[in-house]
């Protein structure tokens, strides 16, 4: 697999985050009514670690761009393998990667196969803290659910929180074919960047940490092609810098 176009590496960053830039670019657009109020938030994350004894460490499990872009304060990583969801370009983003006009397309784990990824170790003092952050990052719109997710590693099994698309969501985009999820990702941009510089920075981490994904390959692979036939040699690419 080979993308020699270049892409900028763009994505949220914590300050934008804690600062709550995040959320009021959603507020900002049509998606406005389903953003998540701060109160909402703290029930979910409450709900989710009701049995947590404030002791232990928490695993979260990165599949998408918290593989490259974690914005978490964590103690470590170890690479893990959760069984029963698989990972997919299934969820509509209508302001991160797209516009409302031309939605574009994140990761999601959708049910189904297995999926490799990171799991990020936040220490007991500061899960809270992190998970705060995290939920205004991934649970703000409904789109997600969290669920505990076993996985497999080198350190042996490990339960960890990760987010699940929520098939009762508008933003759920089902199971497109590999071409269309290309050809939105090669045309689409948003407040955070391009569909395509998602796509080739998650495969590229994935590359670096050892966990090849055959179908994100593909993917590049078809958006290389997109990106040829739309700029032909000696053409400029929009993500071409000047």
């Amino acid at each position: 697999m080979t993308n020699k176009r270049h892409h900028s590496f763009t994505g949220i960053t914590r300050e934008a985050i804690e600062n709550d830039h995040s959320r009021e670019a959603i507020k900002n657009s049509p998606m406005a009514s389903a953003v998540l109020c701060d109160q909402t938030l703290a029930a979910s994350l409450d709900d989710m670690l009701k049995d947590w004894d404030g002791k232990s460490d928490i695993y979260v499990f990165g599949y998408g761009s918290l593989i490259w872009n974690p914005c978490m304060h964590h103690s470590g990583r170890v690479a893990g393998t959760v069984r029963g969801f698989h990972r997919r370009f299934c969820l509509w983003s209508n302001v991160y990667r797209g516009t409302p006009e031309n939605p574009g397309l994140v990761l999601a784990l959708d049910r189904g196969g297995a999926c490799r990824g990171m799991l990020y170790r936040l220490t007991a003092d500061v899960a809270y803290k992190e998970l705060t952050l995290l939920w205004r990052r991934e649970m703000f719109g409904g789109s997600y659910v969290a669920k505990w997710l076993k996985a497999s590693t080198e350190d042996g099994p490990l339960m960890a929180i990760g987010f699940v698309i929520n098939h009762a969501s508008k933003a759920y985009a089902g199971k497109l074919p590999d071409e269309e999820v290309a050809h939105k990702l090669a045309h689409c941009r948003g407040h955070y960047g391009s569909g395509a510089d998602y796509l080739v920075q998650t495969a590229a981490a994935l590359r670096a940490v050892g966990l090849d994904d055959p179908h994100m390959d593909r993917l590049c692979d078809l958006l290389t092609a997109l990106e040829t036939a739309d700029h032909p040699a000696g053409q400029p690419s929009p993500s071409t810098p000047r």
